[in-house]
């Protein structure tokens, strides 16, 4: 007859346990540490500004009326736009077509008509206030 020996090597049930256990910690401490190793960058509001009012000068929007809170703008397709701060966000929106989410944490705009450039001047939600100047050509076709 053959007689097995009980390997050395093999864990035991108690040992096993204590091994799952401590990978557990591990994997709990790596990934509580993840969050702090993100990069907690914000772009500058300026910047952000810089670039909405780039945006839409590219997709060469043109004016069709300025009000102190909000701008409106038709799109190459004839779709009139609105330029306005909805829910803490600058947002283009069309009716019945949705909006476009320019920027976020916006609680204000406040647009000064400067005949030839509209200033826009946003306010975030922590108070810091941007200012950018915005150049359309008003009313009238697209090239």
């Amino acid at each position: 007859m053959i007689m097995l020996k009980s390997s050395s090597a093999a864990f035991t049930l108690l040992e096993s346990l204590v091994a799952v256990m401590i990978t557990g910690l591990v994997f709990m401490t790596i990934q509580f540490s993840l969050s702090l190793l993100k990069p907690q960058t914000q772009i500058p509001l300026d910047m952000t500004l810089r670039a909405v009012t780039h945006q839409i000068e590219v997709q060469k929007y043109t004016l069709v009326s300025v009000h102190t809170d909000h701008v409106i703008l038709k799109s190459n397709e004839d779709k009139q736009m609105n330029l306005t701060v909805y829910k803490n966000k600058l947002q283009l929106s069309a009716s019945g077509a949705g909006q476009i989410i320019m920027a976020q944490n916006i609680s204000q705009l406040t647009v000064f008509d400067r005949t030839t450039y509209l200033e826009l001047e946003v306010v975030n939600c922590q108070g810091q206030k941007a200012n950018c100047l915005l150049y359309l050509k008003k009313g009238g076709n697209h090239n």
